[in-house]
């Protein structure tokens, strides 16, 4: 019984080969595959030091650094990044007032960005790591209070989003 059934398997197997492995062109000696894919361009960041507590808000108007953004692209190429301001570009006070205070933002070298134009866009110009082994490059991002010394008391606080995106 035992080779009965060995003898159907390897004629089973037999006639399976020749029915799928049927060569109908027998004029070529070689098969070709073509494929291909794409790999978007695209950028990751993310906030390297950030949410500073106990800025100085005073006359001095001292430029203050709020963070580093680090990001990374796939093209070789430094990143387009976008600036907005949750409060309109200014330090929004916790006071019964809702006191305001005016500010600037300097993104790596360039400094003087008043927000209250609404968003900024650093054109082709943020440092970006690239390669496989995702290292980042860091751009400072500081402020500078336009303050008089003489505000209303409160804590004042903003938050600037960025959005990073490959060129």
């Amino acid at each position: 019984m035992h080779t009965l059934l060995n003898s159907l398997f390897i004629a089973s197997t037999i006639i399976s080969l020749h029915a799928t492995a049927a060569v109908v062109d027998t004029t070529s000696s070689e098969a070709k595959y073509s494929f291909e894919g794409t790999v978007e361009p695209m950028c990751k960041t993310s906030s390297g030091s950030n949410s500073v507590a106990g800025l100085t808000l005073d006359a001095s108007q001292t430029t203050q650094e709020i963070g580093t953004l680090d990001v990374w692209c796939n093209t070789n190429d430094n990143a387009t990044t976008e600036y907005s301001s949750a409060n309109g570009g200014y330090l929004v006070a916790d006071n019964s007032l809702g006191s305001k205070l005016a500010y600037t933002l300097s993104v790596g070298d360039k400094t003087g960005i008043d927000l209250q134009a609404g968003t900024y866009t650093h054109e082709k110009a943020t440092s970006a790591g690239t390669g496989d082994a995702g290292e980042t490059k860091s751009t400072l991002l500081k402020i500078t209070p336009l303050s008089n010394g003489l505000n209303e008391s409160g804590t004042y606080s903003d938050t600037i989003t960025v959005t990073v995106r490959a060129n």
